[in-house]
């Protein structure tokens, strides 16, 4: 069996759209990630308050995402949600130009 590293490779197609938010400038990510968070807060308002003290905190910040803030709560949050909300994300971004 091969084990994936991250939680977001067993759907590939999200793995792709988050990595694809690294290359793109942080005024457009922030963008994207203000509409995540909205999806999030009006699917499972309660989610990062639930799981928070579950996230895995690396002083080092050796991840892309662990600089900014928002990206880390997501991307660590999202780990916990069920598959239709994960969906309902992927769907949003890939109605936008991640580029």
């Amino acid at each position: 069996m091969n084990k994936t590293r991250r939680w977001y490779d067993a759907y590939p197609k999200l793995a792709f759209q988050f990595e694809s938010l690294k290359s793109i400038p942080r005024s457009k990510r922030d963008r994207i990630i203000s509409g995540v968070m909205t999806i999030i807060k009006e699917n499972q308002p309660n989610q990062f308050e639930q799981f928070v003290l579950e996230f895995p905190l690396d002083i080092n910040r050796r991840r892309w995402y662990d600089e900014d803030p928002y990206l880390w709560l997501i991307l660590n949050g999202l780990r916990y949600v069920e598959e239709p909300l994960l969906s309902k994300i992927s769907h949003y971004l890939s109605g936008i130009d991640i580029k």
